[in-house]
């Protein structure tokens, strides 16, 4: 058989098919599948700092939105917070665990701070 072994961005792929980012690598039996019919790597759905922002201004009104309706319901809801990166942290650590062909995880932030914070969890 042909050895198609490659090297993207310094590491060693059996191939050079890489799977994009796409919804097919948020269910980690289809992440498995491609990886069973000869995928060499796999790039992991962006993390987008933006995203986090919304879902935080969208969650904060959602808690507020009845807040303050009358004398005896002062707050409906307990204080929460957005989880912020954690879901796709965990969502990425179950998929690495369930390969063995390189997986890359894909960022895109606002700020600089959070470009360092994030790659450093990621």
């Amino acid at each position: 058989m042909i050895d198609l072994s490659s090297n993207y961005m310094g590491v060693p792929l059996r191939n050079p098919i890489i799977i994009g980012s796409s919804s097919l690598v948020n269910d980690i039996d289809m992440l498995k599948k491609l990886e069973a019919t000869g995928a060499g790597a796999i790039v992991y759905k962006s993390l987008f700092e933006e995203q986090i922002h919304l879902e935080t201004i969208q969650l904060e009104d959602e808690m507020n939105e009845y807040t303050d309706r009358n004398a005896e319901m002062i707050n409906l809801f307990p204080k929460l917070q957005h989880a912020g990166p954690e879901e796709y942290l965990l969502n990425l650590s179950k998929a690495k665990k369930a390969l063995t062909i390189p997986l890359f995880a894909s960022l895109n932030c606002i700020y600089q701070e959070t470009w360092l914070e994030y790659a450093e969890l990621i």
